[in-house]
């Protein structure tokens, strides 16, 4: 994907922690991707009804709406944006694909940054 290309991809990340999300965002725009930053599953409903997100990248635990109920909604509102969500066992994904929720990716916690990179990537091609 050429530079330009991955400048015009806007990413939602979800995640408490100021200071994680702050560390996420560093990377994915070093990489080239812009961001937006918001810390609860309630915030992130409502940047994705104001916004189109390319690619929403969320904690699974979150204070309030869950990274797994903001996926739900998302989805149930017409959202068709891949989610990368973080922390979720491998048991959530695979019970996430049973149920027909396509587009879904989960990175365990502590992340890896170099598989991060990948998956935003590959997330973003398709």
């Amino acid at each position: 994907m050429s530079a330009l290309a991955q400048s015009s991809r806007r990413i939602l990340v979800v995640a408490a922690d100021e200071n994680f999300s702050g560390t996420i965002g560093r990377i994915l725009c070093r990489c080239g991707y812009r961001t937006d930053q918001v810390a609860s599953g309630e915030a992130a409903l409502e940047a994705l009804e104001q916004n189109t997100y390319d690619l929403v990248l969320s904690e699974v635990a979150l204070p309030g709406v869950c990274g797994l109920t903001l996926l739900c909604r998302a989805r149930q509102h017409g959202r068709k944006s891949p989610f990368i969500l973080l922390g979720a066992p491998e048991t959530e994904r695979r019970r996430w694909i049973v149920s027909g929720v396509e587009g879904v990716h989960c990175l365990p916690l502590p992340l890896d940054v170099d598989r991060l990179k990948q998956v935003v990537a590959e997330c973003l091609e398709s």
